[in-house]
């Protein structure tokens, strides 16, 4: 539990016990820019999100040391996720680069705060990579 007793906020302590939506695990995925992460996260995770500014030689080391990993606990990489960054105006000629280098998910961000135009945004690139068929 958490509790807290400081100068804004008190509360006693607390306990949350969420579970994910169909009551699947949450899959765990480790990052950091380091290859003793890509170990932790080949070991114990669900899959690597490399951090920092690696180049492209060390991020496919750091996912080799993940797999290597992966496979000395006994673990398949079959599932095992591979997510970098990626930009909403991404082509998909860049997709497909990530692709040929192992990426599973690409994580992106809508340009704007503004609730509706961030919708569209989203939208948008769910459409151009038709998103809403391609885990089906």
């Amino acid at each position: 539990g958490v509790r807290c007793d400081g100068y804004f906020f008190r509360f006693p302590t607390l306990s949350s016990f969420p579970t994910p939506w169909g009551g699947a695990p949450l899959p765990t995925h480790g990052g950091a820019s380091r290859r003793a992460a890509a170990r932790r996260a080949g070991s114990r995770g669900d899959g690597y999100f490399p951090g920092g500014m690696l180049g492209p030689a060390e991020r496919a080391t750091q996912l080799e040391v993940a797999h290597a990993a992966a496979g000395a606990a006994g673990r398949t990489t079959e599932a095992f996720d591979y997510t970098r960054w990626g930009s909403i105006d991404m082509p998909v000629e860049r997709v497909e680069g990530l692709a040929e280098e192992g990426v599973t998910r690409v994580v992106v961000s809508a340009s704007t705060g503004d609730l509706e135009r961030a919708r569209d945004e989203l939208s948008a690139f769910a459409d151009r990579f038709d998103l809403a068929n391609a885990r089906k």
